[in-house]
């Protein structure tokens, strides 16, 4: 049979799922038969059928003409081209459906179950004709949703497999194709892993459920996992991971599922699930406080999806493509999931994992054996252009400057670990090149400045700073070198992104003030030290009048003490400060962000800015240079400078 002659379809089953199955199949010009057993069941089908329809901007009357109500099945199953059954999650109700399609559809009916739990393969049993039976799975709310799961049973033949591809596409839907009969399919494991360790983390942990939805949209998903679960249905969830437990899947659910199940707490249904709605079966957008998207690390609920995907890759029962398209399509998911695993690294997901199994001692945790081996091979994804995907990626060094291009980010590495990343001239100048190469590379989008090792930038080398001999050996380094470095990063056209993970002082954390946006990791510290050496922070002191006010200014370029992460925070030397190894990640989400403002829109708004700081840079900062250079040859400045190279405090402290 050819997709093209297939004029009737019957749908078992007039619930939430039936008459949106058989209201897309009428929308597309398909006869179809809506069957159930109460004729009271089959007119409130009817009457949501009209309502969607008339929602979505359709006609109601053309596509009730192609809806036919029934009680009697094994009429409405004579002649049919398709049957769709969609009746309740029970293996022995859809085993006695399937029954009565073997005896009464046509020879040449494909038989499909919209079953999201149950085995293929099993209730294929019920027929005489297990290769015409087939998984067709559609997500809640079909007549919104428009992923397809095709699911080959067994012993499911290639042709009605293939004819229920092409069905879903003729009625619009993106058809994602699971080539083995595993418990789960492909959503359900991939949404139990990811669902279950939020639910984990928020019974185990102090996170809320606020915090985990937070942290996960701003990854760009539009419902926490909290959000989704109680749209979704806490009770439908809990049906399904318990079919999977069933089927020996390794799966801990958490005891909260359990707790709202007794409540009958099932979320918008009921009117109170994890959050509370102001009816039952009446959705209100909860309020997720943006600021508290730092506080969890969503890779925590990545690497358990990824793990189940590597099982699901290494079993031949589908490919990467489908499911990436799967939760994109299937779960409005921002990215694929494993696009998401390869811009974390897949390194990070299987460090996690393990982690995870440390916890806990659960075998679902262990990390799969297909990412380990991509460990052992180096292929982690975007650091180093080859993971689940092949990458854009160039790499290469100014000097003690690293530059990487991944994807459309340019990485700019401050590379002297062993000093802590203090600028010579070397880095100032590869600094400059670095950035030049980004501002010529038009793929590129955003630029993120960070150090190698335990240290962003502990400012200027002090030992070559000690070596110059002259104030024209200053002038030089300062005018010829420092500054058109500096200046380089201000006028970037590109946004830039400080990622800081340990020590920024000195000239390093006027790097930080020169750059866009920053982000801290805990841990880190910032100063402005250079007047405890007889130094005064030309940048620090004059550009940092955008960023700080005068006050905090003065009391860090007076004191020299150092601020931590959430100080730094506080104070607008940086934009955000997180924890829990988020610092990189973070950095790598706000240059996304950017990307959404048109490239010709962030080159003009950064030229305008920087067109407004001209004369505080051209004069205010000049001037400090000079009185910098001036400021090094003097008695004080070499011994304030001889001091610090042999670790002694500065003679004038009192």
């Amino acid at each position: 049979m050819n997709v093209d002659v297939i004029q009737h379809v019957t749908v078992v089953g007039a619930g939430t799922m039936g008459h949106g199955i058989a209201q897309t199949f009428a929308i597309h010009g398909y006869d179809v038969s809506l069957v159930d057993v109460d004729d009271d069941v089959l007119d409130s089908a009817m009457r949501k059928i009209e309502a969607s329809v008339e929602q979505l901007g359709g006609d109601p009357d053309a596509v009730r003409s192609h809806v036919h109500l029934t009680t009697d099945r094994q009429a409405a199953l004579d002649g049919t081209d398709v049957m769709v059954e969609a009746v309740p999650e029970r293996i022995d109700l859809k085993r006695e459906v399937f029954r009565d399609a073997d005896e009464h559809a046509p020879a040449r009916a494909v038989l499909a179950s919209n079953t999201s739990t149950l085995p293929i393969t099993e209730i294929a049993t019920a027929t005489s004709r297990p290769e015409r039976v087939v998984g067709m799975h559609f997500s809640n709310p079909v007549q919104l949703m428009e992923v397809v799961e095709v699911i080959r049973g067994d012993r499911t033949g290639d042709r009605p497999f293939e004819l229920t591809r092409e069905l879903g596409e003729a009625i619009g839907k993106t058809p994602v194709l699971v080539e083995k009969d595993v418990p789960g399919f492909l959503l359900n494991r991939i949404n139990l892993r990811f669902w279950t360790e939020a639910l984990r983390q928020y019974d185990t942990s102090s996170y809320d459920t606020k915090t985990i939805d937070a942290a996960v949209r701003r990854l760009g998903f539009r419902m926490g996992p909290f959000e989704l679960l109680d749209f979704s249905g806490i009770d439908v969830f809990r049906l399904a991971a318990r079919s999977m437990q069933e089927r020996d899947v390794s799966l801990h659910v958490p005891d909260v599922i359990e707790a709202k199940y007794d409540a009958e707490e099932f979320g918008m249904k009921s009117g109170v699930g994890f959050y509370e709605y102001p009816e039952p079966g009446e959705y209100a957008r909860i309020d997720i406080p943006r600021e508290r998207r730092y506080e969890f690390n969503p890779l925590r609920m990545v690497a358990p999806a990824v793990n189940e995907a590597a099982w699901l890759l290494a079993n031949d029962v589908t490919t990467k493509t489908e499911i990436d398209r799967a939760v994109e399509v299937g779960m409005n998911w921002p990215r694929g999931l494993l696009e998401f695993a390869d811009e974390y690294g897949i390194d990070r997901i299987v460090a996690t994992l393990e982690e995870l199994h440390a916890e806990t001692g659960w075998e679902e945790y262990r990390p799969h054996r297909l990412l380990e081996t991509m460990v052992e091979e180096g292929t982690l994804g975007l650091s180093t252009g080859d993971g689940f995907y092949e990458w854009s990626h160039e790499q290469t060094s100014f000097g003690p400057i690293d530059y990487e291009r991944r994807e459309f980010i340019a990485y700019i590495t401050l590379n002297r670990p062993e000093k802590l990343n203090a600028m010579t001239t070397a880095s100032w100048n590869g600094l400059r090149r670095a950035l030049e190469r980004a501002t010529e590379d038009d793929d590129v989008r955003a630029t993120i400045v960070r150090g190698a090792g335990r240290a962003f930038c502990a400012g200027d080398d002090i030992g070559e700073m000690h070596e110059l001999s002259s104030v024209e050996e200053a002038e030089v380094l300062f005018h010829e070198t420092l500054l058109p470095a500096a200046e380089a990063l201000r006028t970037h056209p590109k946004p830039t992104i400080a990622a800081v993970d340990g020590v920024a002082t000195g000239g390093g954390c006027e790097i930080v003030l020169l750059c866009d946006l920053a982000v801290a990791a805990a841990g880190s510290e910032f100063g402005i030290p250079e007047a405890l050496i007889g130094a005064i922070p030309p940048i620090g002191l004059t550009y940092g009048a955008l960023s700080l006010s005068r006050k905090d200014i003065l009391e860090l370029s007076l004191t020299g003490n150092r601020v931590g992460a959430t100080e730094a925070e506080a104070r607008s030397i940086v934009n955000y400060a997180v924890n829990d190894h988020q610092v990189h990640d973070v950095a790598r989400e706000l240059a996304r962000e950017t990307t959404a403002a048109a490239p010709g829109s962030v080159a003009a708004m950064k030229d305008l800015w920087t067109g407004v700081e001209d004369s505080l840079f051209e004069a205010w900062v000049r001037n400090a240079g000079d009185k910098l250079v001036q400021r090094t040859q003097t008695d004080e400045g070499q011994r304030g400078l001889g001091a610090f190279m042999n670790r002694e405090e500065p003679p004038w402290k009192r």
